[in-house]
């Protein structure tokens, strides 16, 4: 198992790894959509989803993979009704004709206090 990291994106506070790569396979932490230096999360939802891509982007690009690698997406929304389709409008723009699989579920309990971070996903990717 290898670690991935990039000071392009936001790292963990604990000892959580942003990414870690075993036989082709890059899985990505739960990743949000906060800028990698200030670690502020953007008050617009557009704002912040476009933010959490450039950062997977990133992490990815790290382990040398891209969007086009993603196999899986799991997403988690603090508002699924309201948030939707804003995200679902920068996923179709990330990935183009790329459709991984994918699920997203609603919960008000994720992310660090005070945050309020509205995404977070975790990613699999396969580089082969």
């Amino acid at each position: 198992m290898r670690i991935i990291h990039t000071d392009n994106a936001p790292s963990h506070a604990g000892p959580v790894p942003q990414a870690v790569e075993a036989g082709g396979w890059i899985h990505v932490s739960a990743l949000f959509g906060a800028d990698a230096r200030q670690r502020v999360i953007p008050d617009d939802a557009r704002a912040e989803a476009e933010q959490l891509f450039d950062n997977l982007v990133s992490i990815l690009a790290a382990g040398g993979a891209g969007l086009t690698d993603v196999v899986r997406v799991g997403i988690v929304m603090r508002n699924l009704q309201r948030d939707r389709p804003v995200f679902n409008d920068v996923w179709a723009q990330r990935f183009g004709e790329h459709r991984p699989a994918r699920s997203a579920i609603e919960s008000s309990a994720f992310g660090r206090p005070g945050e309020n971070a509205r995404f977070m996903i975790e990613v699999a990717a396969y580089r082969g």
